[in-house]
């Protein structure tokens, strides 16, 4: 900051540019030696060091090895950079006074950024606002006294002019941020989503079904490598159970996630032994059972067995023939906790059995707080190489003072909960370029399960917590009251679900839920144990989906959200309406009081009475105001006639129909007891004209 302020000194005191740059040059030369050989920095001895590194840096460059510059020539390079552009600004702003140019190139760099790449600059627009206003106000102070004649009559005139511009700047600033903070929505800008247009031009070439298929419908699929976009809600029964608690139905886990979707490693089975379900993939259980009875529907998947737990015990298996089956012949996935037959054996049909459903008491989490076994951290802390940096970010904002793994899942779960919002048919498919969670989290902030637990899961991994993707089924709709201790439900595809299962070093697999509606009882130390009734026969969504179009649904969608929008914030948007109207009103009113400042002086020199009023007069202002700007201002001294005959013009026809054009006005202007002789077309006709003999002028 000493260099740049030496810098910005040397030009502002007009120090020759030969001197400048040279005493610039060893100022820059002081720094590196400064930086990088501060013990021989009073020796001189670095500076023979410092050519021989930059010597060879050079030959570096010429090779084309740039990852073999030295830092000192790369900090160098910076520094340069930064004081060349300073000399740019200041030449830029103080001399040519293009400061309102720089100003909005600032803005459009910040709104870029906010746009472009989710980074939430909306305190840096604000800053350059406030401090844009104040530049232009000390620049134009100048301008303003040279255009009207102004002169300060006091020294204190100045700071008088600078106060009152940082009090109405101030004011602005103030009702700015009280109308941002009235308006109920997000701080930051959602960023543009731009990649479903060409998403929608490659799909001429593509005919990749995961992005052109028809409308998807909620259900339970096997295929989660894409996930996205908006779901219909599907009523088709799945199947009807009976359970003495209300429980979620686990599927399965899936571990590998791509910036797309989920996927799973090919799974090792082991043959189901009662009670013993491999220790890595088994969820926390309250030891407590739960009977658990399930009448599959022939439409269904008839070899998979959903369970409201951890499996203890398998009481009958059925299959579709009525026949029962062995529970020898049941297979447990290692690795995603799937329980399933073998595609050889018969359909199931119906199954009964003993579960224990998840249960860890949030005590016992907060403490459990060691190290992770490694094959726990290899497969569960695995993230894409081009995850966005702003969902890092987000999930470390929101963790930040959380001490253990239990306070960054709770306050990552709860965050997902209370700023985004549930919907089935409002979300849109990320771009094929585009990573699920980052277009759920920045452009379209609202979604369904797969979104939110998805989110939760690559979040907590980008803070070092172990966690995994779950899938299966809520509850469903209870269609009975409790009979010999039995609740029965119906289970249908709009009940599939998504939620996440979070790993403790001591406790093990525990599962959390981020989705808004769905979540364990208050009364319960299960997280998930029971799921209040009224949500689950809402909010129930799909693993599997069918993909449409997605450019046409992707600006309804954000259509809908400026609608919703200016519906619910309408009277923010009104003042600030009326505020942008009022700040036009008064740049016109200065306008105009310009034009009709610099005519006026002519007035005073004449000592006749002016009638700006005529609407002739406005539009003859506005003719002789383009002489100007090609030809330059008339001077205070000039009436409008000496102003023309001393301009030079190859035409001397030209002059004479100006000083005629002169002398109408001037007629008009000065004389308005005459009546008015001209008319408007007449006027055009004069002046064109005269454009018209400059346009031969120029040919010949």
């Amino acid at each position: 900051m000493i260099i740049f302020g030496l810098c910005i000194a040397m030009d502002a005191l007009k120090v020759p540019y030969a001197w400048g740059w040279a005493a610039k040059s060893l100022l820059l030369l002081l720094f590196i030696g400064f930086m990088f050989y501060r013990s021989e920095f009073m020796t001189g001895t670095w500076v023979a060091d410092l050519l021989q590194t930059a010597v060879q840096d050079v030959t570096h460059l010429l090779q084309g090895r740039l990852e073999a510059i030295s830092a000192q020539s790369r900090t160098l390079l910076f520094v340069i950079g930064w004081t060349l552009m300073i000399s740019v600004t200041q030449a830029l702003m103080l001399q040519r006074q293009h400061s309102l140019w720089f100003i909005g190139a600032t803005l459009l760099y910040l709104i870029g950024l906010q746009l472009a790449l989710s980074a939430d600059t909306t305190l840096g627009i604000i800053r350059t606002l406030v401090y844009g206003l104040l530049l232009l106000a000390m620049l134009n102070l100048s301008r303003i006294e040279a255009s009207y004649g102004l002169r300060m009559s006091r020294s204190a005139g100045a700071l008088t002019w600078m106060f009152a511009s940082a009090v109405i700047i101030g004011l602005l600033a103030v009702g700015g941020l009280y109308a941002a903070s009235a308006v109920e929505s997000k701080a930051m800008m959602k960023p543009l989503d731009i990649g479903h247009l060409s998403d929608s031009l490659l799909s001429l070439y593509d005919d990749n079904e995961a992005f052109q298929g028809a409308a998807a419908k909620s259900g339970y699929g096997q295929d989660d490598s894409v996930l996205g976009g908006p779901l219909q809600a599907d009523n088709t029964v799945v199947f009807t159970a009976k359970s003495s608690e209300k429980t979620y139905w686990r599927g399965e886990s899936k571990s590998l996630y791509d910036g797309k979707g989920w996927t799973q490693a090919e799974p090792e089975w082991e043959p189901y032994s009662s009670g013993a379900v491999n220790a890595g993939v088994a969820v926390h259980t309250s030891g407590t059972t739960v009977t658990q009875e399930v009448l599959l529907d022939s439409n269904s998947y008839g070899r998979q067995l959903f369970v409201g737990g951890g499996l203890e015990h398998i009481q009958l298996l059925v299959s579709d023939r009525d026949k029962p089956i062995s529970d020898e012949q049941v297979l447990i996935s290692t690795t995603s906790g799937k329980i399933k037959l073998p595609e050889m054996s018969a359909p199931l049909s119906y199954y009964k059995v003993t579960v224990s459903p998840p249960n860890a008491e949030p005590s016992v989490l907060q403490a459990d707080t060691g190290s992770y076994p490694e094959d726990i951290t290899n497969t569960y802390l695995q993230l894409p190489a081009q995850l966005p940096r702003t969902v890092r970010k987000l999930a470390e904002d929101i963790t930040e003072g959380s001490a253990t793994p239990y306070a960054k899942a709770a306050a990552i779960e709860q965050y997902l909960r209370n700023h985004y919002t549930y919907s089935l048919d409002k979300p849109t498919r990320p771009a094929k370029t585009e990573d699920f969670v980052s277009h759920f989290l920045f452009v379209d902030q609202i979604g369904y399960c797969d979104h939110f637990s998805t989110a939760m899961t690559v979040m907590l991994r980008a803070v070092g917590v172990p966690a995994r993707w779950v899938k299966g089924y809520a509850p469903g709709t209870e269609i009975s009251a409790a009979k010999d201790g039995m609740h029965e439900f119906t289970v249908t595809n709009k009940d599939a679900h998504s939620w996440v299962e979070v790993y403790f070093p001591q406790t093990g697999w525990v599962p959390f839920e981020p989705t808004p509606g769905f979540y364990g009882s208050e009364e319960s130390s299960s997280r998930m144990a029971l799921a209040k009734p009224d949500a689950v026969s809402q909010q129930g969504v799909s693993s599997e989906q069918k993909r449409g179009s997605t450019f046409k649904e992707s600006l309804q969608s954000q259509l809908y959200d400026v609608k919703q929008l200016l519906v619910s914030n309408w009277r923010q948007w009104s003042i600030g309406a009326a505020g942008i109207l009022l700040l036009f009103a008064i740049a016109l009113m200065v306008k105009w009081a310009s034009v009709s400042n610099r005519f006026g002086k002519l007035a005073k020199q004449t000592g006749v009475r002016v009638s700006p009023a005529q609407p002739l007069i406005r539009l003859m202002d506005r003719l002789w105001q383009q002489l100007f700007r090609k030809h330059g201002r008339i001077t205070s001294e000039q009436t409008l006639r000496e102003y023309v005959s001393a301009l030079t013009l190859d035409n001397d026809n030209q002059k004479d129909a100006l000083l005629q054009f002169a002398l109408v006005y001037e007629t008009m202007r000065y004389a308005p007891s005459q009546p008015v002789n001209y008319s408007k077309a007449e006027i055009m006709r004069l002046w064109k004209a005269i454009q018209s003999r400059e346009q031969r002028t120029k040919s010949s």
